[in-house]
């Protein structure tokens, strides 16, 4: 929903149809009970009303309007002035709206906190299966990834999914903006990262002070048709063309590619500096 919308809503002509159709939705969507908040919209429509008004207003009958009432009360959503009849006014949206944020803020942090759980178990899993299957029969298993754009998803794919190291070679700049996050990500949860760049994307680290995260060397232009990134015993290798469709990777965990790739990058020909 457009929050625009909302704050455009003009003080002078509010309808309570038009607080339904544009507030309540969104009120909704965080978990607001529904009849509680149109009884909470009403009032802002006619403050200072007695219980019938509000279910005249709303819709709501008299035999759930005043348990609707205590519910919005108890709340802190709106505010009583005793008398004969009671009169009931909306309270200041945020005495009962930040504990609503609060209650948002910690389902997100349970959700995050479940979700990095179910990662690390997933890894572990999938690592297992890979090294099991990699094993039968003395044999590694190598797979195929065919296309630009599912080689770079892969290549982020890996990144995400290090908790130990990666070694990188990413010669083309806009390959390297692409998987930044991913390497970043890595580096918080502590894997070591060494990466070889072209000078140009050097500089994009030292912009953002972020040169000092990873251990860098400059690419030498002539392995520019190298892209190369080694995650926690896992390699993808790519062979380049010059048409992006047959560009074509393959992703394996055999042990003589990985340390052939290691060797590559630490190598004066292929890095410096």
């Amino acid at each position: 929903m457009n929050g625009n919308k909302w704050r455009n809503i003009d003080s002078e002509t509010v309808s309570y149809a038009s607080l339904l159709e544009s507030v309540l939705p969104g009120m909704l969507a965080v978990g607001l009970p529904p009849n509680e908040m149109k009884v909470y919209l009403a009032l802002f429509v006619e403050p200072n009303i007695p219980a019938s008004r509000i279910s005249e207003v709303t819709g709501i009958p008299d035999s759930k309007i005043y348990g609707l009432l205590d519910n919005a009360t108890r709340m802190n959503m709106i505010e009583v002035q005793y008398g004969v009849p009671k009169l009931y006014r909306a309270a200041n949206p945020p005495y009962f709206l930040s504990k609503v944020r609060d209650g948002l803020k910690e389902r997100f942090e349970k959700d995050i906190s479940t979700c990095d759980m179910i990662e690390a178990t997933l890894h572990d899993l999938y690592s297992r299966m890979e090294q099991k299957h990699g094993d039968e029969e003395g044999m590694e298993i190598a797979y195929v990834v065919k296309g630009e754009g599912n080689i770079v998803s892969r290549m982020k794919e890996m990144a995400l999914s290090a908790r130990e190291y990666i070694t990188a070679i990413l010669p083309d700049r806009k390959l390297f903006m692409v998987i930044r996050g991913a390497l970043l990500e890595a580096k918080l949860r502590g894997a070591e990262i060494r990466i070889a760049l072209p000078e140009e994307a050097r500089g994009e680290l030292k912009k953002k002070d972020e040169d000092e995260l990873f251990t860098i060397r400059t690419l030498s232009p002539q392995c520019n048709d190298t892209w190369l990134i080694v995650a926690d015993g896992r390699i993808l290798n790519v062979s380049r063309s010059t048409a992006d469709a047959s560009v074509s990777a393959i992703l394996t965990r055999d042990r003589i590619m990985v340390q052939m790739a290691e060797a590559y990058f630490d190598s004066p020909i292929c890095c410096s500096g």
